[in-house]
């Protein structure tokens, strides 16, 4: 059986492969970044009794990233807290409709949010916007938040535009073979 007979929409195959793509790499590799540090910098502390100068820098700017890589995943797969009492209270036409426009406008949070962080992320290095000890500058960072925000917003685009094409919007699976 096809998926768009069983009612998914082949847009969200695609926009499926690369939130997945993102998250397992983008963010597998900050992920793994920031265990790196967080576990070098417990050695040292404990064990050599020499606290890394500028570990917790470094712990905020990778978690940072790693959130800002898997947030557009979470969303595809449903990791974010939802409250389904309007589909017990009302029928499923008013739920599809209800489900539109939350995404136009978690959509538009999305594109303002964007816009800040690109506007932050320009301005960081004149308003001297760095991290606390080493003083990293904090411009790729907004940036890579914007990107990950942009890219939930994409999410919620398509997400809408499949509700209003009459498709069901299946979670993302986490199978690997390409189904």
């Amino acid at each position: 059986m096809s998926e768009k007979i069983q009612g998914r929409d082949d847009t969200l195959k695609h926009v499926d492969r690369v939130v997945r793509s993102v998250a397992l790499f983008a963010g597998g590799v900050t992920l793994t970044g920031l265990a790196l540090v967080i576990v070098i910098a417990v050695i040292f502390r404990y064990v050599f009794n020499s606290p890394i100068f500028g570990a917790d820098d470094f712990n905020q700017m990778l978690l940072v990233s790693t959130v800002a890589f898997s947030i557009a995943h979470s969303g595809r797969t449903g990791g974010q807290v939802v409250v389904e009492i309007l589909s017990i209270v009302s029928g499923p036409s008013f739920t599809r409709w209800t489900d539109i426009f939350v995404k136009i406008l978690g959509a538009l949070m999305m594109g303002f949010l964007v816009w800040m962080l690109i506007d932050s992320g320009i301005n960081a290095a004149k308003y001297g916007e760095v991290t606390s000890s080493l003083e990293i500058t904090l411009q790729p960072f907004f940036w890579i938040l914007a990107f990950g925000m942009a890219l939930y917003g994409i999410v919620l685009l398509v997400e809408m535009y499949v509700l209003l094409r009459g498709h069901s919007l299946n979670q993302l699976t986490h199978s690997t073979n390409g189904k």
